[in-house]
């Protein structure tokens, strides 16, 4: 049931995008400080993905991932079953 799950936001490295690149993406779509874009761009590039946030339902998931999309990231949502 989707009342029991948790739908994370995630962000997969690839030969496309810059570091730079996600940095900016992920800032555009979060309204982050340039800081924490730059963190979270470092995480993709290192482990060759970065869970960005957790959303409640699937939907809401979804469309934070087609702004990504639009600027260029590989993102996907992820289901998880909740504790």
């Amino acid at each position: 049931m989707e009342d029991e799950r948790s739908w994370a936001v995630v962000v997969h490295n690839d030969d496309v995008n810059t570091h730079i690149g996600v940095a900016y993406a992920v800032r555009e779509v979060y309204g982050l400080p340039a800081e924490r874009g730059l963190m979270l761009a470092d995480e993709v590039h290192e482990t060759g993905e970065a869970e960005l946030t957790w959303c409640a339902s699937r939907e809401q998931a979804e469309e934070t991932v087609r702004g990504l999309q639009l600027l260029g990231l590989r993102a996907t949502v992820r289901g998880t079953s909740r504790g």
